[in-house]
This record gives structure tokens, sequence and C-alpha cells, in this order.
């Protein structure tokens, strides 16, 4: 890379200054994990889990806004949607 480029930190921001990290719940924070996928002759491959995430509106501090939630959260009751 050439001297004197200054690398600039890619974020989405939401509204309120708030950062959107990509891939991960907006409620339980369920990340990507990475690890090794092991075959039965004990070959490890280099994998990665990611969440299933949703985007749904979904009402914040009594307003109405969009987040990506995993599944598990919206099954279990902790979103609360906006219609």
């Amino acid at each position: 890379m050439p001297r004197g480029r200054v690398l600039k930190l890619i974020t989405s921001f939401c509204t309120k200054g708030e950062i959107l990290v990509a891939k991960q719940c907006a409620i339980c924070g369920k990340a990507k994990q990475n690890g090794n996928l092991v075959s039965h002759s004990n070959i490890k491959t280099h994998r990665r889990w990611e969440p299933n995430l949703r985007y749904v509106r979904a009402i914040v501090n009594g307003t109405p806004r969009r987040l990506r939630v995993c599944t598990r959260c919206l099954r279990s009751g902790r979103v609360q949607r906006s219609a």
C-alpha cells in the first residue's frame, strides 16, 4: 500500500449514532463463530458458523425501527414487532 494513504474504518451507522455491526443480532449479540470441521479421518478444515438473522420492524423505545434479529430471539418473544 502506498505511503500516506489512510485506511478508513467502514461501518454502517443507524439513526441516533448507533453502530450496526455486520452479522450480529441486535438483541442478544449472537455473532459469527469460527472453528474446524473435523472429518471421519480427522482432517481439519476451517469453517464459519453464521447466525440465522432476519430484518424485522420492531418497537424500540416506543418507535418502530428495522433491526437484524436472530430467529431464536424472534421465537422466544424477546422482540416486540410493530404492525
